[in-house]
This record gives C-alpha cells, sequence and structure tokens, in this order.
C-alpha cells in the first residue's frame, strides 16, 4: 500500500508543492496521514492537515484534540475549520459533506489530499447507480479532479487502489490509534446501510464484489472521458461565447445534444439537472417556435432562448436600491460595479458633486438620452436595440443623480452628464459573475 501510494505522489505532486490532508481522525485518514508524513522528506512536498468539525456529534470536540494531539506528535501543521450543517432537506449526509467542502475551499495549497479506499469506491458506485447517476456518477471518485468551482485547488486520492482490510492492517501493525465515529453504524444512513448491510451480502455471494465494483468504476470513468471528449469536439461548431447556437445544436441528435449540455453546464460549473430536465431543455431549445420565449428551469441555473442561442444563467433577482458615497466598487446582485477616475471621458464629477448618486433596478417606463443627435427615447426600446437579453434587464445597475436617470450599462452616459473634454470624470464599469 505504501508503494502504490507513493507512486500515486510521484505521478502528479510536484517537489515543493503544498498539500492539506483531510483528517476526520478515523482509521483512513489517521494511516493516510502517517503515510503522507512518512513520505514527504523522500518527495519533497510540505505537508499540513485540516480537521472539519461539524458540531454534530457530543464527541465533536473530544475527535478535535485527538487530530490535534496526533498532528502536533508528527510535526505537522493543522487547521480547524468550525462549520454549521444547514439545508438538511437532501440529507444529513448531503448537508455535512457541503459544510465541509466549502470549508476545504478556503485551503491555501495545491493539493487536497483525501482518504477514500477502494471500499468507498464501490460504496459510492452503488450508492450513485441507485439514484440513476449517468456515466460521470458511475465512474465514483476519481483519483485526480480539480476542486469544484474552478478554484486552482485539486483533490488527489492515493488510497483509492488500497482496500479496507489493507489500511486496517496497516493501523495495526504499526500501532496506531483512531477515534470511531458512531454515526457510521446508524443504517439509516443510506451509506452505512449499503456497508454494513448490502456489501457483506454480495461479498459472501461475489468474492472480490469490491474490486471488481472498482474496475467498473475506472470503465465508467474511461466512458464519461470519451463522452467529454465528442462533446469538446461538438463546441467548437456549437458553441459561440459560451452560448449554444440552436441552428448547430439542432443538428446533432439527441443524444448527443444533451452530452453537449451537460458539458456546457459542467464548464460553467453548475449543478448537474435530472435527465427529466435535460430532455425537455433539448426539446424545448431546439423544436419550440421562433417567437416562443423559451426559458428552462435547470435547478441552479436557467437555460434561456435568445436571439437563436441559448445562454446558461444563474437564477437573478433585482437588488436593493443603494447610495453611492465615493467608493471604488459597490456589490451588485451577482456581480461588481467599479467606478474608474478618467479625465476627459465617462460622467462629469463636477455635475455630481454635492448630489445623491443612487443605484437602482429598472422598474420600468425610464426614458434616457444617450446620444445628443436623438430624442431622450424609452429605455426598454434602447436595450432591445442593445441586444441585452430580457432577463438582465430587470437586474442592471442604473446610476441615477437626483431624478435624472445618468448611466445604463451596455448603453452609456445620458448625453447632459457627458464629460467634457480636459474634465475630471467617472466611468462606471459593471462586472457580471
Amino acid at each position: 500500500m505504501a508503494e502504490r501510494v507513493a507512486a500515486c505522489l510521484a505521478r502528479h505532486v510536484r517537489r515543493g508543492e503544498r498539500l492539506v490532508a483531510a483528517l476526520s481522525g478515523g482509521i483512513d485518514s489517521v494511516v493516510l496521514l502517517h503515510l503522507l508524513h512518512d513520505l514527504s522528506r523522500q518527495h519533497g512536498f510540505r505537508l499540513s492537515a485540516i480537521h472539519v468539525n461539524h458540531g454534530l456529534s457530543p464527541h465533536a470536540d473530544d475527535w478535535q484534540s485527538f487530530c490535534l494531539g496526533l498532528c502536533q506528535s508528527l510535526g505537522i501543521p493543522l487547521e480547524v475549520a468550525h462549520v454549521e450543517v444547514r439545508d438538511v432537506a437532501a440529507g444529513l449526509e448531503a448537508a455535512a459533506r457541503q459544510a465541509r467542502y466549502a470549508a476545504y475551499e478556503r485551503v491555501d495549497a495545491e493539493w487536497l489530499v483525501l482518504a477514500h479506499q477502494r471500499d468507498d469506491q464501490a460504496e459510492t458506485l452503488l450508492f450513485n447507480l441507485l439514484r440513476g447517476a449517468g456515466l460521470a456518477g458511475a465512474a465514483a471518485m476519481p483519483a485526480v479532479r480539480n476542486f469544484p468551482g474552478g478554484s486552482r485547488l485539486r483533490i488527489l486520492r492515493p488510497l483509492l487502489e488500497s482496500s479496507r482490510a489493507e489500511v486496517e492492517r496497516y493501523a495495526h501493525e504499526r500501532h496506531l490509534a483512531w477515534i470511531e465515529d458512531e454515526s457510521n453504524r446508524d443504517i439509516r444512513h443510506a451509506r452505512n446501510f449499503l456497508r454494513r448491510t448490502i456489501l457483506p451480502q454480495l461479498r459472501e455471494r461475489f468474492p472480490g464484489c469490491n474490486a471488481a465494483l472498482a474496475r467498473a468504476a475506472a470503465h465508467f470513468a474511461e466512458g464519461d472521458a470519451l463522452l467529454s471528449q465528442l462533446a469538446e469536439i461538438d463546441a467548437r461548431t456549437t458553441l459561440r461565447e459560451e452560448r449554444i447556437l440552436v441552428a448547430e445544436l439542432g443538428r446533432l441528435d439527441e443524444a448527443r445534444a444533451r452530452n453537449l449540455l451537460r458539458h456546457a453546464l459542467k464548464s460553467a460549473g453548475m449543478t448537474m439537472p435530472d435527465s427529466a430536465r435535460l430532455h425537455e431543455a433539448v426539446r424545448q431549445a431546439c423544436r419550440a417556435a421562433a417567437d416562443r420565449q423559451v426559458c428552462i428551469d435547470l435547478g441552479q441555473c436557467k437555460l434561456h432562448r435568445f436571439r437563436g442561442e441559448l445562454w446558461l444563467a444563474p437564477k437573478s433577482f433585482a437588488p436593493a436600491a443603494t447610495n453611492w458615497h465615493g467608493e471604488d466598487a459597490l456589490a451588485w446582485g451577482r456581480g461588481t460595479l467599479r467606478f474608474d477616475r478618467t479625465q476627459g471621458g465617462g460622467i462629469g464629477m463636477e455635475r455630481l458633486e454635492g448630489k445623491a448618486v443612487r443605484i437602482l433596478p429598472r422598474k420600468g417606463g425610464e426614458r434616457f438620452r444617450p446620444d445628443a443627435r436623438r430624442p431622450r427615447r424609452e429605455l426598454k426600446k434602447l436595450l432591445q436595440e442593445h441586444g441585452v437579453p430580457p432577463w438582465q434587464r430587470e437586474t442592471l445597475p442604473l446610476l441615477w443623480c437626483g431624478e435624472e436617470l445618468v448611466w445604463v450599462p451596455d448603453i452609456g452616459i445620458d448625453c447632459a452628464w457627458q464629460c467634457r473634454e480636459g474634465e475630471a470624470g467617472l466611468l462606471p464599469v459593471w462586472i457580471q459573475k
């Protein structure tokens, strides 16, 4: 097992990189920490650990103290993250995992090292199959992956080729101490039910089933990788600036179109919706009448059809009005409103001095005149002409001075407020996430 872990580290980790081991105090994470500690000098990486205290067990503080003592004995720096487990509607396990990964997201390192082993892989495969997962879910846990959400942090699982029995043998031979989480015995939790009730029966009837299930997960991972490559090929002709061209999508067969949509969602960091929603999204996007507004709720985001393109947009809300008091930037909805100081461009600063400046969402009925050669016009018409999608119009930050609309993103500055040559100016910049 130590040789397999060393080989995994040699394949993926460079000298000088920082590894943070997730330490729960259980047998798997304790064995992993000892292995990494023994190999750190040989492989030249810097090792620390993180312990997440969920506060769910009456023994949570004792587990924290155990992890602190273990790391002190090995000379390994330890960070303790206290989290609050919320939103348990989808289950306590899922909520705890979400809180744990939110803590991991703040880790400042190249690698987060997790102690999942081969038996965990078999359990994950069965669990995901019973939820009706596709190839990505059936692939279970990869040995290496990027951390969700676009962070530069990567996840490494060097024990995936080792069984639970090997981990236990290593711990007993070296007289290691660890803690037992009493919740692991509660078969009301789905994974515990599979681990303690279903998998023992499968092993009795099919010896070596854990290894076979882990191999199956690897085969599924290969299939998922091939589908990702196919989606990347299709994306060359179907995606433009992260938007999907409806005409090109319609040329693909339905399975391939859904594969491309999954690829777009994954690239955007969105949670994958169920297969029924994906089927409906492709059907409506490609078959609905051209003059019909299409908006499909995909859970974390919405899929909009606009001018022959499909846009993946996070669910938005109209932010509350806010005052500007000279700040360099203001948070607004899902983005940031930046105020750059200019000379001879932007809004004339002299006109703003001593007046109340407010940022408001659009309410309807506003009129605006960005071009002195043309009359004042309805803002709605201007937004349409500039191709601003309908779902974005209600969340735009509009800058007002008193009762006058001064600036609108994507359109510009009202001609009466535009900076004169040589005059100090203010240029608002709307940065959307």
